[in-house]
């Protein structure tokens, strides 16, 4: 299934990313043996874009051939909505600075804009269209050619209906959706059902932006490894839209920079040796595009 979007995989393979800082990424590196990620998720909030770029500059340069997942966060410290401000000019010296260094880094990035935009009374859902399009008629200015964008939901009970959030397919490259509890891989959960068909109707490859096996870890080896692993693969595999994923190599339940609520547990796959050998075997399958030559990499998605 293949739609020709920017930087998708041909033939149904499936890119492999992980992240989310430098110190679990690095972990995660060592671990999946012969299997590295060919991508690295990112965060980068408006307000702090200087602070991205100078540890990217940095971090960017530590692992070969690496290509980027950004999460850009439209929200100010106390989680406001930011979009009226950037459709006002406010970040526009910021932004022009942030998609210079990606326009110098140079190999493909995928950029998830506002990324769980859906969460109840998170943005404004028409501003978010706008200061999306702002955004990306911004880089396409100025030239930039090596970021595809990624339209990443979190379709759950509970939260908006996507719909009033799409830019338009000329603006979204990529759907994306972040997916965590075991229940939500059963093929059977609506929200997420529905998601993934909408991706077929818009003709749109699917990233798995954000999972981790949320209240299950990796501790106990092969129960851990049955109540979610062998789901979550099971589940890209029977969709044939999916063609990345992004594991967060994290421990939950130590450290909660992220905002876990400290439930989530130990999802490090290296500190469980029967999930670790399981989890590169499962890499070991020809479908995945690991980390590799740019020009070996480029020659496996569609690019223009």
């Amino acid at each position: 299934m293949d739609f020709n979007a920017k930087f998708e995989p041909k033939e149904n393979k499936i890119i492999h990313g992980a992240g989310q800082s430098l110190e679990a990424f690095s972990n995660y590196w060592n671990a999946v043996e012969d299997y590295k990620p060919a991508m690295y998720m990112t965060y980068a909030k408006i307000p702090k874009i200087q602070k991205w770029i100078e540890t990217m500059k940095i971090e960017s340069k530590k692992f070969p051939n690496i290509i980027l997942q950004i999460g850009l966060k439209i929200l100010d410290s106390k989680g406001e909505d930011l979009t009226l401000e950037v459709l006002g000019g406010k970040y526009d010296k910021d932004l022009n600075e942030f998609f210079k260094t990606i326009k110098e880094f140079e190999n493909p990035v995928f950029l998830r804009i506002g990324y769980e935009f859906d969460k109840r009374g998170k943005y404004d859902s028409k501003n978010f269209i706008l200061a999306w399009k702002y955004i990306v008629d911004m880089y396409k200015k100025m030239g930039v050619k090596n970021i595809a964008t990624v339209w990443c939901a979190a379709p759950y009970n509970g939260t908006e209906p996507v719909e009033p959030y799409y830019p338009g397919d000329k603006y979204v490259d990529w759907f994306g959706i972040d997916i965590f509890l075991s229940r939500h891989l059963s093929r059977k959960y609506d929200p997420i059902e529905k998601f993934l068909e909408l991706a077929i109707e818009h003709k749109k490859p699917v990233m798995v932006g954000e999972s981790t096996p949320a209240e299950v870890g990796v501790l106990e080896g092969e129960k851990s490894w049955g109540n979610w692993f062998e789901k979550y693969f099971r589940w890209i595999n029977s969709h044939k839209q999916i063609k990345a994923f992004c594991y967060i190599n994290w421990d939950w339940a130590i450290d909660k920079t992220w905002g876990s609520p400290g439930t989530w547990g130990n999802c490090r796959i290296e500190e469980n040796e029967i999930v670790r050998k399981k989890f590169v075997r499962e890499l070991g399958n020809p479908k995945y595009i690991h980390n590799q030559k740019m020009e070996d990499f480029l020659g496996k998605v569609y690019t223009y």
